[in-house]
């Protein structure tokens, strides 16, 4: 992106090229990031997941998103949530998305209520805010013409805060959720002209997952995850994960009409690794070479051995 050249009209052209550029890069039309091991750790999508766990994870994820492309998209985020007493949990999830010349990064702070249907049976809600900061960094841009000279070397901002809520039923063998973030679909206001282009969407997961064992080493365990957002196609991601003694983990993730995801984890004492690799299926492939992700946690008071837990 930094080498292109743009021809530029006015400042209304170039907020919309670069928007449309954020919006249409992710795969799908989705505006938000994802992780491909999202079913380590289901606070990544879930707030109401926050204190389903009999530990208190704390995590770390890299991803880096089409290998071979410049300025490709590429992700980091910081995870963690813990169980207060038996009814309440709480936790932080910090996240910076760059995607060229625009970034996104979000604090988020969550509390959810967990009912006990019965001693094996749970259901959670929870609900998120945020702040979110999205920046357009325009000292990239190398302007063959320049009409107006506030686009000359700008870093323009748009802060704004927003919900995310969730419900989650849990017990120690599968789960089940739905979430919806960005409720209040905020508009973008990098300045007067760019505020009607566009604005966050709401969007809508729905997440599922059994694990069933084999025998006394052996556990597999399929999950799914739906995403829906308005004006852009559902997306769904289908997994496998073969679990051995609770330590180690291999999986496969179809991600419907995009890419086919492999990974493998390690639980060793109260850390986790996990990694997965991403290979695109559309013609996305012809110029990438893949995406990486790298998941770490270090699990806290944890109290039985790593189990399914949800």
């Amino acid at each position: 992106m930094s080498n292109s050249k743009f021809k530029i009209l006015s400042m209304k052209t170039i907020f919309l090229i670069a928007i449309l550029f954020l919006i249409n890069i992710k795969v799908n039309g989705q505006q938000l990031t994802f992780s491909s091991q999202y079913m380590i750790d289901n606070y990544i999508t879930n707030p109401a997941a926050a204190g389903s766990y009999d530990y208190s994870p704390i995590a770390m994820s890299f991803r880096q998103q089409w290998v071979g492309f410049n300025e490709a998209p590429k992700t980091q985020m910081i995870t963690g949530h813990m169980k207060i007493q038996d009814h309440h949990g709480v936790g932080i999830k910090i996240y910076n998305d760059v995607v060229g010349p625009l970034s996104r990064i979000s604090i988020q702070g969550t509390y959810a209520y967990h009912v006990e249907i019965d001693r094996k049976q749970r259901l959670s809600f929870g609900l998120s805010f945020m702040a979110n900061q999205h920046k357009l960094d325009a000292t990239s841009f190398n302007l063959e013409s320049v009409t107006d000279q506030t686009l000359n070397n700008a870093i323009l901002k748009s802060t704004n805060i927003d919900a995310d809520f969730g419900m989650y039923y849990y017990t120690e063998d599968y789960y089940a959720g739905i979430s919806i973030p960005q409720l209040f679909q905020n508009k973008y206001t990098f300045g007067d002209n760019i505020d009607k282009l566009n604005k966050q969407i709401r969007h809508y997961y729905l997440s599922g997952g059994y694990k069933f064992e084999i025998n006394r080493d052996y556990k597999i365990e399929p999950s799914f995850l739906m995403k829906a957002a308005k004006n852009a196609p559902t997306q769904f991601e289908l997994t496998t994960r073969l679990h051995y003694n609770d330590m180690l983990w291999g999986g496969i993730t179809w991600r419907v009409k995009d890419a086919v995801s492999i990974m493998a984890g390690l639980v060793y004492e109260d850390f986790v690794f996990g990694y997965a690799f991403d290979f695109n299926t559309t013609n996305i492939r012809n110029y990438s070479s893949g995406t990486h992700e790298v998941y770490i946690a270090y699990r806290i008071n944890e109290r039985n051995k790593p189990s399914f837990a949800r």
